[in-house]
């Protein structure tokens, strides 16, 4: 009961939703999306099929010209419209020759038509699955129409034996017609048609003679071409099957469901929203599964090197800046990339001497130390800028340096003060001990959360930046 009341819930809420936006939304099987108008024309044979037959099989006493019974020409024009991919409507005309023969009797004659059907599409009625670019159809068509015959009888010695029509030759009267058509498509201007038409008229001597009170029929068989009207970037509608979409959306949803509920590599993302379904176990990744590149060098972070290079350097296949002179300064930005060893710089990787900024030490640029969340740890990662910054202060023995630590903004202010402090302290630590740098030159300070260098960019703001003291 309690499920039921969250279904009828759910579907006032969607209704009202509905009732409330204005914006039409258009589907796949909008009527505009596709052709509905057609124009046919087919050629073919005729059969007669009513007492005077096309092919008699009995014991005959006729003795009839040449060209008496068989197929006889037909010819047939017809427009269509469908108002659905279910249900169309066929206006149709033709001209076609009969003859046959009987027992005792032949005759030739023709008959002018034009009825009025409705199509079917029975194609939709079957459900193939996922085809969305079905190349067939196969209707049917049964409708009301009038037809002009002639038709002129003569007995086994060929004396005439009547006319249809009287003194003029022609009889006018109703006809039920019946056809199948198979339509292939070639393209979406042009389809073949294949069919058979079934005409019933609804008196006994359409063949100029009379036996009980049975009604004579023609059959039809033809072959044709149909021009379908519109953009030829539009498919013709009898093609389309809106049930045959409404499965295949149906599939399409359960494997959703199977990729919604799987995580095959067990990051946290679900299958249908991940984009890196092969993630190592513990490998932190984005809202779309993907492994995280915080620095954007398009190297994950679990396979980079350094995670801290600046946005837009190049790095090689570690992830890690590349910096021809070894002055601190990435290749992608540096305008001097063949700075001498040693030599101060600034952010351009121009020697600060030739700098416009001035000369001495004052613009000197030497890179920051990145670090962890809450950690005051060097990483492997920063012993190459350690190793620029301590290249400039061997080559330069005047040049003392100030580190000042910084922090994110998360924690109390104070404790963010000290963390800073101790990134710093760790610093002059690495220098003075791996590198050998005599720590007098080296000061330290903090601004803790203060002066963030990079607006929701933590992974920034957590640095100590080395600036050549005044």
């Amino acid at each position: 009961m309690k499920r039921l009341g969250l279904l009828f819930g759910l579907l006032v809420f969607t209704y009202g939703a509905n009732a409330q936006d204005d914006e039409v939304r258009l589907s796949e099987a909008y009527h505009k999306n596709f052709k509905h108008w057609s124009l046919g024309l087919n050629v073919g044979a005729t059969a007669s099929l009513g007492d005077a037959a096309s092919y008699f099989f009995g014991d005959s006493d006729v003795n009839a010209p040449s060209g008496i019974g068989g197929f006889e020409i037909g010819l047939r024009g017809n427009l269509n419209y469908w108002f659905s991919p279910m249900l169309g409507l066929t206006g149709s005309a033709g001209y076609h020759s009969t003859s046959g023969t009987d027992f005792d009797y032949y005759y030739e004659g023709n008959y002018i038509d034009a009825d009025l059907s409705l199509n079917f599409n029975l194609s939709n009625i079957f459900l193939y699955g996922k085809d969305y670019e079905r190349n067939h159809a196969l209707l049917f068509s049964i409708g009301l129409g009038a037809t002009s015959m002639d038709a002129q009888g003569f007995d086994g010695a060929g004396n005439p034996r009547g006319d249809l029509g009287g003194a003029d030759g022609r009889s006018f009267t109703t006809v039920v017609p019946m056809q199948l058509t198979y339509k292939y498509r070639l393209n979406n201007t042009w389809d073949l048609d294949v069919l058979y038409k079934h005409t019933l008229a609804n008196y006994d001597i359409a063949d100029s003679r009379e036996i009980g009170v049975t009604a004579d029929f023609f059959g039809y068989f033809g072959v044709g071409l149909a021009y379908n009207f519109g953009d030829d970037e539009k498919s013709s509608i009898v093609y389309y099957s809106p049930f045959e979409g409404v499965f295949a959306d149906i599939a399409d949803i359960k494997k959703d469901y199977v990729k919604l509920v799987s995580d095959d590599d067990g990051d946290g993302v679900s299958n249908f929203y991940d984009q890196d379904n092969s993630t190592p176990a513990d490998v932190n990744v984005g809202p779309n599964g993907a492994p995280l590149d915080v620095d954007g060098d398009g190297i994950p972070d679990y396979l980079d090197a350094d995670p801290f290079t600046a946005k837009g350097a190049k790095v090689d296949d570690q992830g890690r800046m590349i910096d021809s002179d070894g002055d601190g300064v990435g290749d992608h930005m540096d305008a001097e990339p063949n700075t001498p060893a040693g030599a101060l710089v600034n952010f351009k990787g121009i020697s600060v001497a030739s700098a416009t900024s001035g000369g001495g030490g004052v613009g000197a640029y030497l890179p920051s130390v990145f670090f962890s969340f809450n950690s005051a740890t060097v990483t492997e990662a920063n012993y190459l800028r350690l190793a620029a910054v301590a290249n400039t202060l061997k080559a330069n023995p005047d040049v003392n340096v100030v580190l000042t630590g910084y922090t994110d903004g998360s924690g109390p202010e104070e404790y963010n003060r000290k963390l800073g402090q101790r990134r710093a302290d760790e610093v002059k630590q690495e220098l003075v001990q791996v590198f050998g740098i005599d720590a007098s030159r080296i000061q330290t300070t903090s601004e803790g959360e203060n002066n963030p260098l990079a607006n929701g960019r933590n992974n920034i703001n957590r640095r100590v930046d080395v600036s050549v003291a005044k």
